[in-house]
């Protein structure tokens, strides 16, 4: 809807199953930007920033490992109750757009106005912020940082290491093809260890991929994404022990549209997966979309 002064508005709410209403949003939209709020939406991450697949990257749909150890992009700002706000488009040189979210806490729980507030010494406030540009035609650059503050490691033991997510992608569009570049940086909340515990210390993701357009009708498309877990094991003795396990994931796409109908294939390969020596999974997908 639109105001008198001319400010518009926007709300939206999903409701799962019968009663589950998990994801909403109130938007005001202004000359100066959007002012919002939040419900598990409006991830700001540029993640898939490089993303020139032609139906989907193979990290974001089907199969990606088992769950609660799949292929790790780390946190972003969807998965907590946050206001943020957006510049508006058009406003900033290089076509650019930035983007500020802020969530009080890290529990992502939804209560009513006159519910009582958490008090939780160890609850996190979460902060994220995002920057999108074009500086020349063809050219697309995302850039994201999150981070935790007054973090507290998950084992209620002093924080050694608070929690961050950081990363840059572009993709450049010449003739037929697009190509994209990505990087990601994910460093865990860590605690107090204790001797000869290995503990991950951090990720480093790297995607690539290209995708063409062989005609009006159908586009192709090979994508890369490898996520590197680093552990550390440090033992009773002071004996440092590295390890490091590469989980990949190589998708090979087509997409033919005719008419309202698309039909994309994809052949999916995953290699240490769940970031575990040797094992390995295939995927194929099949997906058909109608616009009417």
């Amino acid at each position: 809807g639109e105001l008198d002064n001319g400010y518009t508005w926007n709300y939206a709410i999903d409701i799962d199953g019968t009663t589950v209403q998990d994801d909403a949003r109130l938007e005001v939209g202004t000359p100066f930007g959007t002012i919002a709020a939040y419900i598990h939406e409006s991830s700001l991450s540029g993640k898939y920033g490089f993303d020139a697949s032609a139906y989907a990257p193979g990290s974001d749909y089907g199969y990606t490992g088992t769950t609660g150890t799949t292929f790790t992009y780390g946190a972003n700002m969807s998965s907590y109750n946050s206001i943020q706000y957006h510049s508006p488009a058009g406003a900033l040189p290089m076509d650019m757009i930035v983007k500020v979210g802020y969530a009080p806490e890290a529990d992502g729980t939804i209560n009513s106005s006159n519910a009582g507030g958490t008090s939780v010494e160890s609850a996190n406030a979460v902060s994220e912020y995002y920057v999108q540009l074009s500086p020349i035609d063809g050219l697309s650059l995302k850039g994201s940082y999150l981070e935790k503050t007054d973090d507290i490691a998950d084992d209620g033991t002093k924080t050694k290491q608070s929690y961050e997510v950081g990363g840059i992608a572009g993709k450049y569009s010449f003739g037929p093809a697009t190509v994209g570049y990505g990087k990601t940086w994910i460093a865990p909340t860590i605690g107090a260890q204790t001797a000869g515990t290995a503990r991950v210390i951090d990720y480093e993701n790297t995607a690539y991929g290209i995708g063409i357009a062989a005609n009006e009708n159908l586009t192709v498309s090979y994508t890369v994404e490898s996520s590197d877990e680093n552990n550390k094991n440090e033992t009773a003795t002071n004996t440092t022990v590295r390890s490091t396990t590469e989980f990949e994931i190589t998708t090979a796409q087509a997409a033919y549209t005719m008419g309202g109908v698309t039909i994309s294939l994809s052949h999916k390969e995953l290699e240490n997966m769940d970031y575990t020596d040797d094992k390995d999974a295939n995927e194929f997908i099949l997906a058909m979309n109608f616009a009417f």
